[in-house]
């Protein structure tokens, strides 16, 4: 006879997965911290060079938001990484959105429009450089962590990883909204 698990069976085997991810990610943070550090960059710093590798010049703000950064975090970030000479930041005036110019006021047309002001990072040549160095020995320390785990392993909690950041909305309210036995 199958034995199906109670409420608070499940909520105990989600502590116990959570705690199991809580600890393994610690740990693996504490495993990459000082080789990182031997380089004078912080986890953050080398993800938002990773970033800028990857995909080229890009606005702060997507930086930030990307990396779920606050703008003073990615702040301070930026200009660390400016004053090692690995990434330039500087200020673009976008072009001005498209207008009707009967919409604007009679005393304001015919004045030339401006664009947004938005900060702008990209790597410089030496940060190209450099992280063309640190890339390959990060990455030899990360596989030979990862080895523990089998390729397939890695493909699944990968998998598992982007599952859970995704979530299920509909699962999330239906359990939050459940009232649990010992309760």
């Amino acid at each position: 006879m199958r034995h199906y698990p109670t409420q608070k069976e499940k909520t105990q085997r989600a502590m116990q997965a959570y705690m199991d991810l809580i600890d393994a990610a610690s740990w693996l943070r504490g495993e990459l911290h000082a080789p990182l550090e031997s380089f004078g960059l912080t986890m953050g710093e080398f993800r938002v060079l990773e970033l800028l590798n990857r995909e080229g010049t890009l606005l702060v703000a997507d930086v930030a938001r990307r990396r779920k950064a606050t703008r003073q975090n990615m702040k301070v970030m930026i200009q660390h990484l400016e004053g090692r000479g690995w990434v330039r930041r500087v200020i673009v005036a976008l072009p001005p959105v498209p207008f009707e110019e009967s919409h604007r006021a009679k005393s304001r047309r015919g004045e030339k429009r401006k664009g947004k002001r938005r900060g702008v990072v990209g790597l410089t040549k030496s940060g190209k450089k450099f992280f063309r160095e640190v890339l390959p020995r990060h990455s030899k320390l990360v596989k030979s962590l990862f080895r523990a785990l089998s390729g397939r392993e890695q493909m699944t909690l990968s998998r598992l990883c982007r599952k859970l950041r995704e979530g299920d909305i509909v699962k999330f309210f239906r359990e939050i909204r459940m009232q649990d036995e010992e309760e």
